[in-house]
């Protein structure tokens, strides 16, 4: 029964200790004045206490059901029903009963019978059983075991009496009524055994309550049956007793704060042992007793308690045991929930704080997860996206508007290769049907215990304002370096004739500047070409005239070309060429990419060290190598120094004259041609640089028409 409001509480606990008063009053009133009084006084007032403590338990018990629902508004209404199906057979005995008689009659047996029958079942239905194998086997056992530790008690305390008075009693009085009162104890003590939850002390009263009653059933049986029964005894105390014990169940308070007491489920088992150790204590003594030979004093007596007692302690200790070691790991698993749900919460924090967009797939692509940010870039609410396909869903199609094949995208990488894409760029469609580019990064969920995918991650950045700020700068690169070459061509030209004496020979300080100016004005023609050259390349402008040509005659025309610089940093050139393949290339833009190599491999070669050209076939591929003696670069440098504007030392622009852009021009005419370059370093040691390039088909060779005369 719920708590309740105050003044409902208060009604409660009035009528609780009111029937207790009147109980320990009734006690009183047998022990100082029942011996004084006449039969037909005490019957009257047993009769009297009977019924009003029967109609207490059957209001008290519906009174329950009313607040109670599912199984435990069914068995409260059940026990009320036994209750008044009792009562009403007492009063029917009490009015059909001969005068002088002794017992009950017929009718009241069968009212007897019927609510202890009513009260089997709700006993019954108040027993919380789960729907797991081993707890079924477990109620099955407790009830074996107390069952037969209870017929124990019975046999030997009331059928062997009822046997030896010589069956002067009814059937149902005699043997039906007996056995269903060990029925009702056994169930009840199970009852007991089995009470969980915040009900448990009302439970356990009702179950104490059937127990005392069954018990006075059971003394009245063997009363009757050896014809010394006599109404208004002190075995009617047991019957009150069971009524007022069913009453003060039905009221007593059930407290939600009792489910999450410390010892909740684990405490009881220090109760289940005792109650089923106990009860098999209690049948071994009385079944030593009845016995004889010796009685309790006896050796076999004394074994059978040291044995039973020992086992009760045993499983007491190690009920014990179990009970630390649950709760143990009950604070271990709420820690750890704890723990986890903290995680939980600082991870939907963190992606919920992120600018970038994430996301979730399982194994079959379908979005698990998104947050705010990446959903508010698609253009939906985060509900929205869960459970749809990743890829169908917001991956734009091709230049010719045809799908992008599921198979070859980087989730399906993620998920079904473990492959992560870093850095990859893509277009996403929005709801609204808008194209926008992305940088994403996919990477595979795995699970750290068994190894196996269970999904993958997304992250994804909008990239719209990166991209328009490469294309401004690239812009303002390809204006400014067009404006600045005219200009530019003209100062060269000028500052080249004055060098060449067009007007007249120059004091020698001013031949040293103009020679200094027209060198400066070579540099930056150089590198305002580079940056145009750059620029093509990367916008795709870039005209290629791709013809076969032999790889020795490139390597030479770059030879000779870089020979003026090599001889000026005392560097020697050597030519290693065995390969007689040729490459499909444009002439000029192959020789500008071998200049830029070469130039390379000599600015940092020491004097007198030789920079040495080869080329050879790799797989039907022509690939070329320039090798120097040089300090070499840091392997964490070999993947950015193609990059624009990157060298090893920042002093090197300044000290080398370079721009930090022919490895970047090479690498991007190389790519252009559908070939590779890359670079081979070890510091102090030197550097190979390696130009792979697809090799021209051999021509076939031509022959004549047949010499044949007509």
């Amino acid at each position: 029964m719920p708590s309740g409001p105050p003044a409902a509480r208060r009604q409660r606990l009035f009528l609780v200790v009111a029937a207790v008063v009147a109980a320990a009053l009734f006690v009183l009133f047998w022990a100082l004045l029942a011996s004084s009084l006449p039969a037909t006084t005490r019957a009257d007032v047993s009769a009297l206490g009977l019924l009003v403590a029967g109609l207490l338990a059957t209001a008290s018990t519906a009174n329950r059901a009313r607040w109670s629902s599912g199984g435990r508004r069914r068995a409260w209404r059940l026990l009320s029903l036994a209750g008044l199906t009792a009562l009403s057979g007492n009063v029917a005995s009490a009015l059909l009963r001969a005068p002088g008689s002794e017992g009950t009659a017929p009718v009241g047996d069968v009212a007897i019978a019927v609510a202890l029958l009513l009260s089997i079942a709700s006993l019954a239905t108040f027993t919380q059983v789960t729907r797991s194998r081993v707890d079924l086997a477990v109620m099955a056992l407790d009830g074996l075991i107390l069952g037969a530790a209870v017929l124990m008690i019975a046999a030997s305390l009331v059928y062997d009496q009822l046997l030896d008075s010589g069956n002067n009693v009814s059937l149902l009085a005699g043997a039906v009524i007996p056995i269903l009162d060990v029925v009702l104890a056994t169930v009840a003590l199970i009852l007991l055994r089995r009470t969980r939850g915040p009900d448990r002390v009302a439970l356990g009263l009702v179950a104490a309550g059937f127990i005392v009653y069954t018990m006075t059933d059971l003394g009245y049986a063997v009363r009757v049956a050896a014809g010394t029964f006599e109404f208004g005894s002190l075995l009617d105390l047991g019957w009150i007793s069971g009524y007022l014990l069913l009453a003060l169940a039905a009221w007593w308070p059930t407290r939600v704060s009792d489910v999450t007491r410390e010892d909740g489920v684990a405490g009881a088992e220090d109760w289940d042992t005792a109650v089923v150790f106990g009860v098999l204590l209690v049948a071994t003594m009385v079944e030593v007793m009845g016995n004889g030979a010796g009685g309790l004093l006896s050796i076999e007596a004394l074994l059978w308690f040291l044995l039973i007692g020992g086992a009760g302690v045993r499983q007491g200790l190690i009920a014990r045991d179990n009970r630390d070691l649950r709760r143990n790991l009950e604070e271990q698993v709420r820690e750890r929930t704890a723990d986890l749900g903290q995680m939980a919460r600082e991870t939907e924090v963190l992606l919920s704080s992120v600018a970038d967009g994430i996301y979730g797939v399982d194994l079959d692509g379908r979005v698990t997860f998104v947050n705010p940010s990446g959903a508010q870039m698609l253009g939906y609410a985060v509900d929205d996206l869960t459970g749809l396909l990743a890829h169908d869903v917001f991956h734009a199609p091709d230049e010719d508007g045809h799908p992008y094949p599921a198979q070859d995208c980087y989730i399906a990488d993620a998920v079904l290769l473990r492959r992560v894409s870093n850095g990859e760029e893509d277009r996403y469609v929005r709801a609204d049907g808008e194209l926008f580019p992305v940088e994403i990064t996919a990477s595979p969920l795995v699970d750290d215990d068994t190894g196996e995918v269970r999904g993958g991650v997304v992250v994804f950045r909008d990239i719209t304002s990166r991209q328009e700020v490469e294309r401004v700068k690239n812009e303002f690169l390809s204006v400014v370096s067009h404006e600045l070459r005219t200009p530019l061509t003209s100062i060269r030209g000028s500052l080249g004739l004055l060098s060449g004496g067009v007007m007249g020979a120059l004091p020698e300080q001013a031949a040293a500047m103009v020679d200094r100016a027209l060198m400066s004005s070579e540099r930056l023609t150089r590198m305002i070409n580079d940056i145009l050259d750059l620029e093509r390349i990367e916008s795709g402008t870039l005209a290629l005239e791709v013809q076969p040509h032999d790889v020795g005659d490139l390597l030479a025309i770059a030879d000779r070309e870089m020979e003026g610089l090599a001889t000026s940093r005392d560097v020697r050139l050597v030519r290693h060429v065995d390969c007689p393949a040729r490459v499909l290339a444009d002439h000029d833009r192959i020789v500008q990419a071998l200049t830029n190599l070469i130039g390379n491999a000599v600015k940092f070669s020491p004097p007198g060290s030789v920079v040495e050209l080869d080329a050879r076939l790799v797989d039907g591929d022509v690939e070329i190598q320039v090798r120097d003696r040089g300090r070499g670069i840091p392997a964490d440098r070999l993947d950015t120094i193609f990059d624009r504007f990157v060298q090893v030392d920042s002093s090197d622009m300044r000290r080398e004259g370079g721009s930090g852009l022919g490895l970047a021009i090479c690498r991007g005419i190389v790519e252009r041609h559908g070939g590779r370059v890359w670079l081979e370093s070890e510091v102090g040691v030197g550097t190979t640089a390696h130009l792979s390039l697809r090799s021209a088909p051999e021509l076939a060779p031509v022959t004549g028409p047949s010499a044949t005369s007509r």
